[in-house]
């Protein structure tokens, strides 16, 4: 029986914004991956009107335009993947809107999903970005969210930040199995006051286990103890899929807001 292998979606559209997420696969070892497919987004310039609701319909110049200039794009993309590892299998797709992720996720055999962000500030990022991600937390499973500008250090281990309620010693679990994906040194559980005793036995308990575990309380000092950790470490902050985008969160101290301006990526899971 062949062992599994990770299979990632990264999210293109010719942009330099979205080609970012392109270095989490090839200049990094966060990911855990044998298989890349680079999903490329036609960009709709120039549409002529609304089809389907899922569809924008193009002319036929400017249709075969954009495809012949995104399979040289997608070649270009290929070729510097394979240049850093001749051992991973690369695929693509080029499709015309965004709403053609749902049916290329419905396949079943994608992990995760890929894709960055970039905004100038708070307003750019609440009233249009926000907006964009949300979409895609909700039509993906799985989906990792990379920072524009988010500064990976080969030097540094890789710190998984997760919800202590979310976490469990036992391999077999369905969260831990999407952790497979990732390349992980250590593991910081994120817990809030109530639950201090029960993290600090939970360690306690797992120590036989060996795996590399670390506490850290949502208090005031939160925000600063996650700047020291970045001195040591790539964070990568897991956060569970909420179903409904609340607009306020954005104000919240701890909002993705907030570890997305510290150049941190979020994993959001359902």
């Amino acid at each position: 029986m062949t062992d599994k292998k990770n299979k990632i979606l990264i999210l293109l559209d010719g942009t330099e914004d979205l080609e970012n997420s392109l270095n989490i696969a090839t200049d990094t070892n966060i990911l855990n991956c044998d298989q890349i497919v680079l999903f490329f987004i036609l960009n709709p310039f120039n549409p002529i009107t609304k089809g389907q609701e899922t569809e924008v319909l193009y002319n036929d110049f400017v249709h075969d335009n954009g495809r012949r200039l995104a399979s040289l794009y997608i070649e270009k993309l290929e070729n510097i993947i394979l240049s850093k590892n001749l051992d991973i299998e690369v695929s693509h797709n080029v499709v015309n809107s965004y709403e053609n992720i749902i049916r290329r996720l419905a396949l079943g055999d994608i992990d995760i999903t890929v894709c960055s962000v970039k905004f100038s500030n708070k307003l750019d990022y609440i009233f249009n970005k926000s907006k964009n991600i949300n979409y895609l937390v909700n039509i993906t499973k799985n989906i990792l969210i990379i920072p524009y500008g988010f500064n990976y250090q080969s030097k540094y281990k890789n710190n998984f930040l997760i919800p202590y309620s979310d976490f469990s010693v036992n391999e077999e679990t369905y969260f831990n199995r999407k952790l497979n994906s990732f390349n992980i040194d250590k593991i910081t559980l994120i817990y809030e006051s109530k639950s201090k005793v029960s993290v600090e036995n939970f360690i306690e308990e797992s120590r036989e286990k060996k795996i590399n575990l670390e506490s850290l309380e949502i208090d005031s000092a939160f925000i600063e103890n996650l700047r020291s950790l970045s001195n040591e470490f790539n964070l990568i902050f897991s956060r569970k899929h909420q179903k409904k985008f609340n607009f306020w969160e954005n104000f919240n101290k701890y909002s993705n807001y907030s570890l997305f301006s510290k150049k941190m990526p979020l994993f959001f899971h359902k």
